[in-house]
C-alpha cells in the first residue's frame, strides 16, 4: 500500500516529503511496536519494515501511536489550536491519550506514555482482556459502550463494524429512549472519572475526546464534566475543560501530516526524485505544467490546507473509529 501510494504521486511529478503510519498501540523510539492488542502485533519492527519496501526512501518514513498524531492535529488545527497543555482521547476499540505538556508531545522513556486504556477504575467492573477488572477500556471502550446500549449485537455474531451501531444509539438517544439515556449518562460518568485522572495528574487545559465518544458526546459529556469536577483535586477541575473533537476520523492522518510537516518547516528537505518522464531534458530543463503546482495529500482539514495551497506532499495513514483506515492519495 506504501510503495503505491508513493508511486501515485511520484508518477504524476509529485516529490514526497514524508510518509506517517498511525499505530493503535505502544510504538517505541524506533518505530518498533512491541505490542498492538486490536492489530495481534508484538515486537514488530514497522518504520525498519516500511523503510525496507520503500528501498530507504529518500524521504522520513515515521511510526507513531494514533493518539499522540491526533493531539498533534488538535494542537495545529483543531478547535484547541496553540493551547500549550492539551489531551487527546480517541475513542474506539482501545483506548488511549495523546499528552501535549507546556506545547510539546509527553512521550515518557521508551514512548509508552498516555497508555490509559488499561487504568484501573472499578475493582469490582467487567473483565478487560488485559486480564484485569475494570479498566477504562472495558467500561467505555467501544465495544463494552455497544454491548452496554444494545444488548442483542452479538446475537448473530461478533461485531466487526460498529458503525451501523453507533449510528442505531444515537437513532435512540434522539428519540429519547430511556433504557439509551440511562445507559449513556452512566457511561459519561466513567468517562468523566478518566479525565478526572487526567486533570489531577497533568492539569491540562483541555481534554479532547473524539472517535466514538466524539459521536455521542452530546449525551456522554454533560454526566461526564459533571464527574470531572466531582472527582477533581483542584477547583474547577484545575480550569479543564472537557470537550469533543471537531477533527472527526481525519484526526490521525492529519497529525500525520503536521508530524512531517515540522521537519520540512525545520528546513530538512528529501532529495528529490524525478520520475522518468520528468528528468531534465536538452539543455538540463525540466518540462513545468499544471501538475507543477503545490498540493498536500494528507487526508488533511480543508479549511486550513485547502489542496494546492500548500507545497507538500504527505503521506499518511491511520486508524479510524470503526475500523482500520489509511488516508493516502
Amino acid at each position: 500500500m506504501a510503495r503505491r501510494a508513493v508511486g501515485r504521486l511520484t508518477a504524476g511529478g509529485r516529490t514526497v516529503l514524508g510518509l506517517t503510519l498511525g499505530v493503535p498501540g505502544l510504538v517505541d523510539t524506533t518505530g518498533t511496536v512491541p505490542l498492538a492488542a486490536t492489530l495481534n502485533w508484538r515486537d514488530a519492527p514497522v518504520a525498519a519494515e516500511l523503510r525496507a519496501a520503500l528501498r530507504e526512501p529518500g524521504f522520513p518514513v515515521a511510526v507513531e501511536n494514533v493518539a499522540n498524531l491526533a493531539v498533534l492535529a488538535e494542537q495545529r488545527h483543531g478547535d484547541r489550536a496553540g493551547t500549550a497543555n492539551l489531551v487527546h482521547l480517541t475513542g474506539g476499540v482501545g483506548i488511549g491519550a495523546g499528552v501535549l505538556v507546556d506545547g510539546r508531545l509527553l512521550r515518557g522513556g521508551r514512548g509508552f506514555a498516555g497508555q490509559v486504556g488499561h487504568l484501573p477504575l472499578d475493582p469490582a467492573g467487567p473483565a478487560c482482556r488485559c486480564g484485569r477488572r475494570g479498566c477504562l477500556e472495558a467500561l467505555v471502550g467501544l465495544p463494552a459502550v455497544v454491548r452496554r446500549l444494545l444488548p442483542d449485537v452479538e446475537s448473530d455474531g461478533a461485531v466487526t463494524d460498529f458503525a451501523p451501531e453507533i449510528e442505531r444509539i444515537q437513532a435512540l438517544a434522539r428519540a429519547e429512549d430511556r433504557s439509551t439515556l440511562a445507559g449513556l449518562a452512566d457511561l459519561g460518568r466513567h468517562l468523566g472519572h478518566g479525565a478526572a485522572v487526567l486533570a489531577d495528574l497533568l492539569n491540562p487545559e483541555a481534554v479532547l475526546v473524539g472517535g466514538h465518544f466524539a459521536a455521542l458526546a452530546p449525551w456522554l459529556l454533560p454526566a461526564a464534566r459533571t464527574e470531572l469536577t466531582r472527582r477533581t483535586l483542584a477547583p474547577d477541575a484545575g480550569g479543564c475543560r472537557l470537550e469533543a473533537s471537531t477533527l472527526g476520523a481525519e484526526a490521525t492522518a492529519l497529525g500525520g501530516a503536521t508530524a512531517s510537516l515540522a521537519a520540512v518547516e525545520a528546513g530538512r528537505l528529501p532529495a528529490p526524485t524525478a520520475p522518468a518522464d520528468r528528468r531534465p531534458g536538452p539543455g538540463g530543463r525540466t518540462p513545468v505544467g499544471p501538475r507543477d503546482r503545490p498540493d498536500i495529500r494528507s487526508g488533511g482539514h480543508p479549511s486550513t490546507h485547502p489542496r494546492g495551497s500548500d507545497p507538500t506532499n504527505l503521506l499518511t495513514g491511520g486508524r479510524g473509529w470503526c475500523k482500520p483506515q489509511t488516508a493516502a492519495p
